[in-house]
């Protein structure tokens, strides 16, 4: 039986083990929610020897503000693991600078050719089974990049944490530069691109979230704490068809979304020359159109057309 003590209420009930398992894909809950249900099933049961008992009345609960301390409840987290992993394929290329130079001397040159261009990285998550909470940095997940989108040297921090919303995007700048010098040769015209190459990660995660500790809730009306409730045992808050389930470490819950990420991996610098037409090229379709323009002397001038006029004579009979 709970305890009334000093206006602290004292929850150690237990759940029947016993009951059949459920489906492991239970969905998002808010731990927010399961708090104030089990305290609101109290207060309805308990209103009248706790509330009444101290104040001489009870209250409508809808008229309560309720107030959660989360502080001394902690949540521990295993390390992320990455499934269903859709590597790589083939990175794809993005021309981010081109600029053509031409060298219409008989002499080599050489050019400086300098760029800065920037691209931005995107990762995003989005959890589809799990628990969301209210702004408590204790309760936030943190979720690492998985090792292959690391290793590209994309810009993305390790970890990102995901806080009060089941999705999340990130954006990092990445900074691309070149700077050399390209030789010209004479009687050419040389395209230079700055090509940036990207690829793309899709992959599903799970992370197992253990919870320790205990939650308060303490109901005030009309600035006046009413009543404060203390959930010793988890386990009256969290129950198995919410999707918790409990092992030698205690309650746990399991978090599992996907990943996204395109991001930039490379760079390089592509060259492409043609020779320009020379002098004796110029002069050969000159004499081609010459010849075309000789070759039409002889042919008979086009005669004008002839316009038949005809006349429309009206019959009235």
């Amino acid at each position: 039986m709970p305890r009334l003590i000093d206006n602290l209420v004292h929850f150690n009930g237990k759940h029947d083990e016993s009951s059949p398992a459920l489906s492991h894909k239970m969905g998002l809950v808010n731990l927010r929610d399961l708090v104030e249900a089990t305290a609101h099933k109290w207060y309805k049961d308990n209103e009248k020897d706790s509330t009444k008992a101290k104040w001489g009345r009870t209250y409508n609960w809808k008229e309560l503000v309720k107030e959660i301390d989360w502080r001394s409840l902690k949540v521990r987290h295993d390390p992320v693991i990455y499934t269903d992993l859709e590597m790589p394929g083939a990175p794809k290329n993005h021309i981010l600078f081109r600029s053509s130079f031409l060298n219409d001397t008989n002499r080599e040159q050489d050019y400086n050719l300098k760029a800065v261009r920037r691209t931005v990285s995107t990762c995003s998550f989005s959890i589809f089974e799990g628990y969301t909470t209210e702004q408590t940095a204790s309760l936030e997940l943190q979720v690492p990049l998985p090792k292959c989108v690391l290793e590209a040297s994309t810009g993305f921090r390790r970890e990102y944490t995901l806080e009060q919303s089941r999705d999340k995007q990130v954006e990092e700048e990445l900074t691309w530069s070149v700077e050399s010098n390209i030789r010209i040769p004479g009687m050419s015209q040389t395209t230079a691109e700055l090509i940036v190459q990207e690829d793309e990660y899709h992959g599903t995660f799970e992370i197992k979230s253990y919870f320790v500790g205990e939650i308060r809730v303490k109901l005030y009306k009309d600035a006046q704490e009413i009543l404060s409730l203390e959930f010793g045992d988890l386990e009256d808050l969290f129950p198995r068809e919410k999707g918790f389930r409990k092992d030698s470490r205690g309650i746990y819950r399991i978090t599992r979304g996907e990943c996204k990420a395109r991001f930039g991996i490379s760079q390089k610098v592509e060259l492409h020359a043609k020779p320009l037409p020379t002098q004796d090229t110029n002069h050969r379709t000159i004499q081609q159109q010459d010849l075309r323009k000789n070759s039409m002397k002889d042919l008979p001038a086009p005669s004008a057309p002839v316009t038949i006029l005809r006349e429309l004579v009206a019959t009235i009979n």
